[in-house]
């Protein structure tokens, strides 16, 4: 009776598990949110006078805000597009833990210019670049301009996941064999194998 009762299951698991990729495919789940972008001010260290031998030191700014993504993504194809508006700037992506080489300031890190390595940027686009995401904790970077003042802009970022093909063959081909081995039985499959157990 138990082995009939788990036969069961194991056939519901398994037509389940063969339908998900056909009922996913072409399928696709998306959000969008925006996020306050900053570029630090540069610091002017004033040099001799009427030489013109100030030091000038410019940053760029980090999100405080980590943006995580769970690793159950990593079933999907998930691509992530950033835009923003204003001009000159640019915006890129990196892990959270490049924080620890920026000094947190009042609503974003302060970080030195070429620290932070990154995962996806756009300096090379103008206003707008995707990124093809996979797990992990993350933040936004921002760059631009050099000024003395705090440069303050709104980014618009959007994903959409679709389930990858790989992740849809993987799933079809585990419910089947879930569902091969529901209908024969485990005694019928011990024979088949050739195992006494």
């Amino acid at each position: 009776m138990l082995s009939k009762v788990l036969r069961i299951v194991a056939g519901i698991i398994g037509v389940l598990l063969i339908t998900i990729p056909l009922l996913t495919s072409g399928q696709s789940i998306s959000d969008q949110d925006s996020e306050t972008a900053m570029i630090p001010p540069c610091d002017v260290e004033e040099g001799i006078p009427f030489v013109q031998d100030d030091q000038i030191t410019c940053y760029w700014g980090m999100s405080e805000e980590i943006l995580s993504l769970p690793s159950s993504i990593d079933l999907a194809d998930v691509e992530i597009v950033i835009t923003w508006e204003k001009s000159g700037v640019w915006i890129g992506i990196a892990e959270a833990s490049e924080a620890s080489k920026c000094t947190l300031q009042d609503g974003y890190y302060e970080c030195d210019k070429d620290s932070i390595s990154m995962v996806g940027s756009s300096e090379s686009s103008s206003n707008s670049f995707s990124w093809s995401a996979s797990s992990g904790d993350y933040r936004f970077v921002a760059g631009g301009e050099d000024q003395q003042a705090v440069q303050q802009f709104t980014v618009e970022w959007s994903y959409s996941a679709t389930l990858a093909e790989e992740s849809q063959f993987m799933f079809g081909a585990i419910g089947l064999v879930i569902l091969v081995c529901a209908a024969l039985g485990w005694t019928r499959i011990r024979k088949i194998v050739g195992t006494n157990r």
